[in-house]
């Protein structure tokens, strides 16, 4: 699933027209994908006490908060809204 998210990364430039149901509708499932992947990492947090998991943790956080940012402001950008929540 997760390369599939990826390879969808792909579509989303200026070139392909946001207002093109599917690319929105991409678009909103990468953003949902994203969030719950977040809260997945959240949830491992409490569950490891190794420093290499927990490294490798928040690098991968790191890493899908930087792609969340930039999903969020496309959808900003192209007028789309969702309803999200992120815990922080």
């Amino acid at each position: 699933m997760l390369r599939k998210h990826i390879m969808s990364m792909k579509l989303f430039s200026k070139a392909a027209g946001y207002e093109n149901p599917e690319m929105k509708k991409r678009l909103l499932e990468d953003i949902d994908y994203v969030s719950k992947r977040l809260e997945n990492i959240r949830e491992c947090y409490d569950m490891t006490s190794e420093p290499e998991l927990v490294d490798a943790l928040i690098y991968e956080e790191k890493a899908m908060r930087s792609r969340f940012d930039y999903l969020i402001r496309i959808a900003k950008e192209n007028n789309i809204k969702c309803r999200i929540f992120i815990r922080e």
